[in-house]
């Protein structure tokens, strides 16, 4: 047959006319979709459990268990009973989404048979580097204080063996894309159970320092990058393969980063943001094994949406930034859903492309709705219809608050489950949260839409503030600030909350003062306004006054650019400051001991 000039090239170049590459963040989507268990045997010991899937993957030559926490020897049983003194040992420990005994927590990929000392010292500590000379040390597992890869802090981690840390990292590679969809969703208000297993928050202090469930990449920074140091250090070995092997003929899925090491650099290491082929993942798969899932009893066709309800800011002629949703099916045949808009709203899978309509295929699956612009301030309402196959219709309802206010930060976008500090991007700039999170309780929380800022009181020890509550931008507001006004209010009722509001003008190296101290009411938000008039790069930092639960809730923070004004006008206006203030002569607030000819207290001063 003769072939095609085009197509003669391609082959012989080695280029796949069937390549399917992705990048990131679609491409954590694609892994989740490809890699899942069909079906996961039962937990603990007996036929058909996880003792038994152990016998296969984890049994040497001589009967005994390959154990990747001590050295002591110990044999299977006939029967594929529980081993004596062995323990299933979860790496993502179950804990961290709150005993959920779901896929994740049977999964033979995270589940690894362990000497039950070992297990029970390691507990659910995060992994690390044990620097503490006096800590637990069987000459396999270390558990002691050492360092935190979260945020390079002193804490009790555990670290494995040498010979078994790329093991390790690579099964945090797995869980981190598999289960990447237990992030930080909103659950249906009324619902629970399996319907929504794929929807559970992180809930643990323990889990958080490993997991950020409002990132794309799922682990936090410091620990994605030991894990990928790790892998190169240890790399796949046989017996790693031979596992895999072993546990797609029980799941009927592989673990993607043991067959493609250099997966993980494109999904956090060097490589994020370029092309991988997915394609290589399918073609990975036995042909061969066939596995059969688990049947629903109930056969019931769920098909749920959320977020139900959405709330975009805009300027005009500008779109908004993307709020993410989620489907979730269950014996939806085929698997996708058809998702349909009009302008000015706009669908996506991949928060690039974007159109009028979209279909994912795929039983959980994300799709990206924005506000694509309109020329005229005011609001703009829309809906998104999606249709699921044997399902009724779920309807979602936007709007957008078109404005020619240059910042407004209502919180709708992004989101934050936990107290535990993490940077959040919103509609108008990147957060750094510290005891505070999203929050939508109408009757406690009181925000203006559907989502605010709750921030909780700081922790001290010893009259030293060991863990702040703020909300800070990370990121600047450029042509400056002209005025600064904000929403807030107590949570539910908490008594005496007082927060502080301070600016920067040099990306957070030095906050001046906007309130030094605001006691705030309780009910509905009041609105909070100041005139900073400020030129160039300003960020606005929120704390907190309290300690323990005096929670303080806020929203739609807006500022205006700067028009010119000066904030030196304001003090001769007679605006009430409080202790020695200092101003350049453009009018722009100094730090205290600024060098150069300054207004002090109303008089030049030149300071060398």
């Amino acid at each position: 047959m003769k072939k095609s000039g085009l197509l003669f090239v391609l082959l012989s170049l080695g280029i796949s006319l069937f390549a399917q590459n992705v990048k990131m963040p679609a491409l954590i989507d694609s892994i989740h979709n490809l890699s899942l268990p069909i079906k996961v045997l039962g937990y603990g010991g007996g036929d058909g459990k996880t003792w038994s899937g152990f016998n296969k993957t984890d049994r040497l030559d001589d009967g005994s268990v390959r154990d990747r926490y001590s050295n002591t020897v110990r044999y299977f049983t006939p029967n594929n009973a529980d081993v004596s003194g062995m323990n299933i040992e979860h790496i993502w420990a179950n804990s961290w989404w709150g005993h959920l005994q779901n896929f994740a927590y049977k999964d033979l990929f995270n589940l690894y048979p362990s000497d039950a000392t070992a297990n029970q010292r390691k507990s659910n500590n995060p992994i690390g580097i044990v620097t503490a000379s006096d800590a637990y040390d069987n000459g396999v597992t270390k558990v002691g204080k050492g360092i935190d890869p979260s945020d390079g802090t002193t804490q009790t981690v555990w670290e494995p063996a040498d010979q078994w840390k790329g093991d390790f990292a690579r099964t945090y590679f797995y869980m981190a894309s598999v289960y990447s969809n237990f992030g930080n969703f909103e659950v249906p208000a009324g619902k629970s159970g399996d319907e929504y297993k794929g929807l559970q928050l992180w809930t643990t202090a323990e889990g958080l320092r490993t997991v950020d469930p409002d990132s794309r990449l799922v682990m936090r920074e410091g620990v994605y990058k030991l894990m990928l140091e790790w892998a190169k250090n240890d790399p796949v070995d046989q017996i790693e393969r031979d596992r895999a092997d072993q546990i797609e003929l029980i799941q009927g899925n592989r673990n993607p980063y043991v067959d493609f090491p250099e997966l993980a650099d494109y999904v956090w290491g060097d490589k994020s943001g370029q092309d991988f082929d997915i394609k290589k993942i399918k073609d990975k798969k036995n042909p061969d094994v066939h596995i059969d899932p688990d049947p629903d009893p109930s056969e019931t066709v769920k098909f749920s949406v959320t977020p139900l309800s959405m709330v975009f800011t805009a300027l005009p002629n500008k779109p908004s930034a993307a709020i993410k949703t989620t489907v979730y099916m269950q014996n939806v045949d085929p698997a996708e859903c058809a998702v349909q808009t009009e302008y000015p709203y706009q669908v996506s899978l991949d928060g690039e492309a974007w159109s009028a309509e979209v279909t994912t295929t795929y039983a959980t699956q994300g799709f990206y709705v924005r506000f694509a612009g309109a020329e005229t301030v005011g609001e703009y309402e829309g809906e998104i219809v999606c249709n699921a196959n044997g399902a009724d219709s779920k309807v979602l309802t936007a709007v957008c608050k078109v404005s020619s206010i240059p910042f407004w930060e209502n919180f709708e976008v992004g989101s934050k489950g936990s107290y535990a500090a993490a940077d959040v991007t919103g509609n108008a700039a990147t957060w750094n949260m510290s005891n505070a999170m999203y929050a939508s309780d109408a009757e406690k929380d009181h925000p203006r839409d559907i989502k605010c800022v709750r921030m909780k009181g700081y922790v001290a020890s010893g009259g030293t503030v060991t863990t702040p509550a703020y909300i800070m931008m990370v990121s600047d507001k450029e042509n400056g600030v002209g005025d600064l006004s904000f929403w807030a209010t107590s949570y539910g009722a908490d008594s005496g909350v007082k927060i502080k509001v301070s600016y920067s003008l040099d990306s957070g190296e030095t906050w001046l003062n906007v309130a030094e101290s605001i006691s705030l009411g309780s009910g509905d938000m009041v609105q909070y306004k100041y005139t900073l008039n400020q030129k160039g790069k300003v960020r606005i930092k929120f704390e907190s006054l309290n300690s323990g639960n005096k929670r303080a809730c806020i929203d739609d923070i807006q500022m205006t650019d700067y028009d010119g004004g000066t904030a030196v006008t304001d003090i001769y206006a007679g605006k009430k400051t409080s202790g020695a203030q200092s101003w350049d002569l453009s009018g722009r607030k100094t730090p205290r001991h600024a060098k150069g000819v300054v207004i002090r207290n109303g008089r030049k001063v030149v300071s060398k």
